[in-house]
């Protein structure tokens, strides 16, 4: 979308030529093993992961170099720890890219407790909680037997590397060192607190986001492609754009280090932020959705057009779109990708057209899958009379209704937590006046969004857009 010369929209945290750079290795990966059964499937997930993560690592740090830290400094608020009270400094976060290197052992050796603590502490959880000893998570213990070994190698190597060179070196890591060590007078809750919560979000969501992963890359190897019909090809497009769509966000969960710019600036601190969030997965969704949420019937959207094929495929179509859609706004984040967090403003792809186009499409597209409001006429015009449809078709209209009101407060909850960061407060005023939403703000006071009054709304951003 254009914009006026006097009105450019925010940079984003991203480039998009990078980022797709990134999906077509990741789609040539997949297809070369699909040729390569020898491989095992666990080999095969981390290689079509490292096919997407290695290429935007490469061309990031060669590319951005310049560009890396130079919002946050230039974004803050002088003098002020964020906006409205909120404990993070954006303008000392992350790495001193143009700075002398100044390492300290005792400082080093501190936060190197805090990292023994964290991963102890996660352990902890991962063996008490019985959800973990499923099935679904074999897949993602055998990449730590694989994996975490490496990290641990690598870890103290990094840790002494970015020490020296962060803007502020008393992270999160060190003042849990601090606490554990019994340090309390030099311990600041609120960095500690924050450090929780970013691993919190990691430890959840990667485990679950990697068994997904891997699940597709194994179907994708295994599939026959040879002979589709209509509805064959309209699975295989989707699935891999789900597939597509998993690769980000493994990679975002997996990959959160100063070193590539992408590490956690703040987590979602309230809990009225982390329940609608974690009500949409797993277990969560189990024990929820069933119960308050059941929008389905017996029929998926495929077996209530079979009879009119015209109607079917232009179901087909819209589906597909909305759901590239979704999966161009996760790719839109390249590196960065996390649920709860921020990781740097994200304003191009589909974020120049609305500020959330995931959740947009993504609930859109279940309407057209679902169908809810239509199965008083099909049971019905099939013979088993209009009798009781009526009402189950409004039952499950209203409940696919309440799990759009769940996405809409993840998103006003993100939207509170991000303006916290003057950039986002910026892009949002800015989707204001140009986005493809801007007409339900003027009609519908509650959709409007209103910054902090603390923030600097007015502050015109000057740097051109990617």
């Amino acid at each position: 979308m254009s914009a006026p010369a006097s009105d450019p929209r925010p940079r984003s945290a991203t480039v998009m030529a990078i980022n797709w750079t990134g999906v077509a290795c990741m789609i040539a990966a997949v297809c070369l093993l699909r040729r390569m059964p020898w491989v095992p499937d666990l080999t095969a997930t981390l290689l079509v992961a490292a096919a997407f993560a290695v290429p935007l690592i490469v061309l990031e740090a060669i590319l951005l170099r310049g560009r890396r830290g130079a919002e946050e400094p230039g974004d803050a608020v002088p003098g002020r720890p964020g906006l409205i009270g909120h404990p993070v400094d954006y303008a000392r976060e992350g790495i001193d890219w143009h700075g002398t290197a100044n390492p300290s052992f005792s400082r080093f050796g501190v936060k190197l407790v805090g990292l023994a603590a964290t991963l102890l502490v996660i352990a902890l959880i991962y063996g008490v909680v019985p959800e973990y000893g499923a099935t679904l998570f074999e897949p993602f213990w055998a990449m730590l037997g694989i994996g975490l070994p490496a990290f641990v190698l690598m870890a103290p190597a990094y840790f002494w590397w970015a020490d020296g060179r962060m803007r502020d070196p008393f992270d999160g890591y060190w003042h849990l060192g601090a606490l554990v060590l019994g340090w309390t007078d030099r311990v600041t809750v609120s960095k500690v607190r924050q450090h929780a919560l970013g691993w919190t979000v990691k430890a959840f969501f990667l485990p679950l986001m990697f068994a997904y992963f891997h699940g597709n890359i194994i179907n994708f190897r295994t599939a026959d492609f040879s002979s589709l019909d209509l509805m064959g090809w309209h699975h295989f497009l989707y699935n891999l754009l789900i597939l597509v769509d998993l690769g980000c966000i493994v990679v975002g969960y997996a990959l959160t280090v100063r070193l590539f710019d992408n590490h956690i600036r703040s987590t979602e601190p309230t809990w009225s932020g982390w329940l609608p969030a974690l009500i949409c997965y797993q277990p969560f969704w189990g024990l929820v959705g069933p119960q308050y949420f059941a929008y389905r019937t017996d029929m998926d959207w495929g077996s209530l057009l079979a009879p009119y094929p015209l109607l079917q495929a232009l179901f087909s179509a819209i589906i597909l779109g909305l759901m590239a859609v979704y999966t161009w706004a996760s790719v839109s984040f390249g590196l960065r990708f996390s649920n709860l967090t921020h990781r740097g403003v994200i304003t191009n792809g589909p974020y120049r057209f609305t500020k959330h186009p995931a959740y947009l499409s993504k609930n859109l597209s279940w309407w057209f899958e679902a169908l809810p409001f239509v199965a008083p006429f099909v049971f019905g015009f099939r013979g088993g009379g209009w009798s009781g449809h009526w009402g189950d078709a409004a039952g499950r209209t209203l409940r696919l209704l309440g799990v759009n009101l769940v996405y809409y407060i993840r998103a006003r909850t993100e939207e509170r937590h991000l303006s916290h960061d003057p950039l986002y407060v910026r892009y949002a005023l800015w989707m204001e006046r140009h986005g493809i939403m801007a007409w339900a703000a003027r009609f519908a006071g509650f959709a409007r969004y209103r910054p902090p009054e603390a923030a600097p709304a007015e502050r015109k951003d000057t740097t051109p857009a990617e």
